[in-house]
């Protein structure tokens, strides 16, 4: 989980430019899903629902990894938490 945290926040300290397209204009699904925060990544960690076709971006590999454990339960819970709080 600190790992997940670190890579996230890493992402952000970066200052990585925000990806066009992905949901969550380019933020960390996982840090939506699991933290409630908007952690803006590169993309260039990303995977494509197969049933929806919507991509998503994390901050590294491991993230992703605890993300797809269940996917429609990650998705849905890092769409309310950005509906919520960071929806503009």
């Amino acid at each position: 989980m600190i790992r997940g945290i670190l890579g996230c926040i890493l992402a952000m300290a970066a200052g990585v430019a925000v990806a066009a397209g992905e949901e969550f204009k380019g933020s960390c699904a996982y840090g939506l899903s699991e933290l409630g925060v908007d952690v803006r990544t590169d993309c260039s960690i990303r995977w494509a629902n197969p049933k929806t076709g919507k991509v998503y971006c994390f901050g590294n590999e491991e993230v992703l990894g605890k993300f797809l454990k269940d996917p429609a339960a990650s998705v849905q819970k890092a769409e309310q938490v950005y509906a919520k709080y960071f929806a503009k």
